[in-house]
C-alpha cells in the first residue's frame, strides 16, 4: 500500500505553523499598538480642527459686528430709526 501523500512532511509544516502563527501575532499586536497611536493623533487633530473653526467664527462675526455699526455711523440714522426700517 503507498504511503499517503505529503505524510513525511507533517512535523515540519506543523513546527513552519506554529512560527507563522507566532509572527502574524506579534505583527497584530504592533499594528494594534500602532492603531492606538493613530486614533489619538487623529482625535488631537480633530479636536485643534474645532477650535481653530470656532475661533475663526468668533472673529467673523466681530468684523460683522463693527462693520455694522460702521455702516450705522455713515448711514446717521438712530438706532430707532434703523429698527424702524428693518420692521
Amino acid at each position: 500500500m503507498p504511503r499517503p501523500k505529503g505524510s513525511k512532511n507533517k512535523k515540519i509544516v506543523v513546527e513552519n505553523l506554529d512560527a507563522q502563527i507566532a509572527e502574524a501575532q506579534k505583527a497584530v499586536e504592533e499594528l494594534g499598538a500602532s492603531l492606538k497611536a493613530k486614533k489619538a493623533e487623529l482625535k488631537n487633530l480633530l479636536t485643534q480642527k474645532a477650535r481653530a473653526e470656532k475661533a475663526a467664527a468668533a472673529k467673523k462675526a466681530e468684523e460683522d459686528k463693527a462693520k455694522v455699526l460702521d455702516a450705522l455711523k455713515k448711514s446717521g440714522k438712530s438706532v430707532e430709526e434703523l429698527l424702524d426700517f428693518l420692521k
